[in-house]
């Protein structure tokens, strides 16, 4: 008999279906890995992502690209978007329009700046570097 298979954390269910996308799209192989940092970097900053908030970004980075491409890479990405959100069962209505437009995301990284810092920068700097890190985000 088989041991059981180890529960994954939400994000690494995500990598490893992203790998899987890449297996069968392998054209769109890069832009997906590049996603896949961009998850990793976003994990590394706000802890296990219990409400796949990753997923919801990299869905809408895939519908929202940073580059120009022709349709057939286009659709692609999408078809890319849309596989995910389908296995993480996310609604259509939980994706933002935006990467960061989650309207908690920036309570969520002041508040956790503000743990981190506490002691060290006022209130009024705390709040002007969330600004910063948002925004650098968000590019």
């Amino acid at each position: 008999m088989a041991a059981p298979k180890p529960k994954l954390t939400p994000s690494q269910e995500l990598m490893a279906r992203i790998l899987r996308i890449v297996r069968t799209c392998p054209e769109a192989a890069s832009e997906v890995l590049e996603l896949m940092f961009l998850v990793s970097q976003i994990e590394a900053a706000t802890g296990v992502d219990r409400e796949y908030r990753d997923a919801k970004r990299v869905i809408s980075r895939l519908r929202n690209p940073l580059w120009e491409m022709g349709p057939t890479d286009r659709e692609k990405l999408l078809a890319a978007a849309e596989t995910i959100r389908r296995v993480c069962r996310l609604a259509e209505d939980e994706i933002p329009p935006a990467p960061l437009a989650d309207a908690g995301e920036r309570a969520r990284v002041e508040g956790r700046l503000a743990a981190a810092l506490a002691g060290e920068f006022d209130a009024a700097q705390i709040a002007r570097i969330t600004g910063i890190v948002a925004a650098a985000l968000q590019n």
